[in-house]
């Protein structure tokens, strides 16, 4: 199975330091994410912006103040991070713009808030994950095993995982950002050895 570069990028982006959830660094990704990737914000009169942009600068207002200093300091170690890129235009605006890398990051988010849906009702059909990923891409093959098991995924043997949920969107979104989608299979079966086990513990019968 061939290796691609992009598994290696995200899993650089995997060891890097997360940004803390709820400080002024995160709220500035999510706004990015909720604006398209781009945001232009006035410098000189930043409460008129967007609701988007209110939202964030918030946390840059301190009595009515604007703490501009503090607001560039932190687009500047976002920069620095590479999770996006900013420019001070000459009308008093700064236009920043989200990288390659900051929308893995966010995607990332996306996978911390994920969960499967459960029915009312099972359909009496497990659902197996099998993934052969390649041992040089180590780091995305464990991460990808973590965000299983996030997921509430059953571990049956070392690279393969079941739930009785449906999962098949969730799957190829979590795949498809590390970049391994070509590795995994997601197969629909009505039952296995031992299954008596995950049915009390998923189901309670």
């Amino acid at each position: 199975m061939k290796q691609t570069r992009g598994g290696q990028g995200f899993a650089r982006v995997v060891k890097e330091k997360t940004l803390r959830r709820g400080s002024n660094a995160h709220r500035i990704m999510q706004a990015l994410v909720t604006g398209g990737g781009i945001l232009l914000i006035s410098l000189v009169a930043p409460a008129a912006g967007a609701g988007i942009v209110k939202n964030f600068l918030g946390g840059y207002m301190k009595k009515k103040y604007f703490e501009r200093e503090r607001f560039l300091n932190d687009l500047r170690n976002l920069q620095k991070r590479e999770l996006i890129d900013y420019r001070e235009l000459s009308d008093g605006t700064v236009k920043i713009t989200l990288t390659k890398s900051g929308e893995k990051k966010t995607l990332m988010y996306r996978l911390d808030d994920m969960k499967l849906r459960k029915p009312a009702k099972w359909d009496k059909k497990w659902r197996l994950v099998i993934f052969d990923v390649p041992a040089s891409n180590k780091r995305a093959r464990d991460a990808f095993g973590r965000a299983l098991r996030k997921l509430e995924f059953h571990p049956l043997q070392k690279s393969v995982y079941s739930s009785p949920y449906p999962c098949e969107d969730e799957i190829e979104f979590v795949a498809s950002v590390f970049d391994i989608r070509q590795h995994v299979l997601v197969l629909d079966v009505s039952s296995f050895e031992g299954e008596e086990k995950l049915i009390h513990r998923y189901l309670g019968h």
